[in-house]
């Protein structure tokens, strides 16, 4: 069922440059400073080159999963629509680091139940992971090309990632079950349970757990690797993306970096949780790329 878009992309997905991480590595050693020499040494890797471009995006994707749907219509005051709408409007956290990164910020409506204000791209409605398939193998397929076409029009060096939306917690713990077979216990158990029990390639497990946020950002990385793009990653719901995205194309893994530990992707550049997943911890990290640039130019 993947689109011969889909395959063109993953086809197009070489290793990143070991070769490249190490010349721009030697350039940032003598700074002693180990944070930007591990930022640069990645972005070396991914964009085939020692000496590091330094222009960015930032890309959010919006969706609600039913696994969090409050069961009422709750109009403008629903959370989703608030946190959009502070983002849009430059009054979010996100919006203030992205400003002092000058970092344009695209928002993607991937499935919010309310209206918003963004870019409907990829646009789903998923159905309670907990007792039938999120989405149809179908709606993924399209949601994942609409994720390539979004990273086709980005005019980037780096693009930096976040996801908003109720229900995503319950999405990636059943993602990481199935992907990782990890174990996880708390309120996301049961999901966690049926991802470890699941069996599926990676499109039938990214229909079977995911949300529209996830196939959008999923399509987005394995396209933006594919013209040597790097993905800063923000929050487990864009881990989780990666994972798909890994389980698609295992090389991406060279072009997609953890901005901070709480995505859940191995070698975060920040030893700390920060916020919700929306982008902001990846935009604290846009503003070493420049330093990294501006030492290896």
């Amino acid at each position: 069922m993947m689109s011969e878009t889909l395959r063109h992309v993953i086809a197009s997905i070489g290793p990143a440059s070991a070769a490249h991480a190490e010349g721009a590595r030697l350039k940032l050693a003598g700074l002693n400073a180990p944070m930007l020499e591990r930022l640069g040494a990645r972005l070396a890797a991914a964009q085939h080159t020692a000496r590091i471009r330094a222009r960015r995006m930032i890309a959010v994707a919006i969706c609600d999963h039913a696994t969090g749907d409050p069961g009422i219509a709750l109009g403008p005051a629903h959370p989703t629509a608030i946190a959009a709408r502070a983002i849009a409007d430059g009054s979010a956290a996100l919006a203030h680091i992205a400003r002092t990164a000058h970092a344009p910020i695209v928002l993607v409506d991937a499935g919010a139940r309310e209206p918003i204000d963004a870019v409907a791209l990829g646009r789903v409605t998923t159905r309670d992971l907990l007792v039938e398939p999120a989405l149809t193998v179908v709606d993924a397929a399209m949601a994942l090309d609409a994720g390539i076409a979004l990273a086709l029009s980005l005019e980037t060096d780096i693009v930096a990632v976040g996801a908003l939306g109720l229900g995503s917690e319950v999405s990636t713990a059943a993602l990481r079950g199935a992907l990782l077979r990890e174990t996880i216990t708390g309120p996301e158990a049961e999901a966690n349970a049926l991802g470890l029990a699941w069996d599926g390639s990676p499109l039938e497990t990214l229909a079977r757990f995911g949300g529209g946020d996830t196939c959008v950002l999923a399509g987005l990385m394995l396209a933006a690797a594919s013209m040597n793009v790097p993905t800063l990653l923000d929050g487990p719901a864009t881990g989780a993306a990666a994972l798909i995205a890994a389980a698609f194309a295992p090389e991406v893994r060279g072009y997609l970096i953890a901005a901070h530990a709480g995505s859940g992707w191995p070698g975060p550049i920040f030893d700390v949780g920060l916020g919700n997943g929306e982008g902001t911890g990846a935009a604290m990290a846009l503003s070493l790329v420049d330093q990294c640039a501006s030492m290896t130019a």
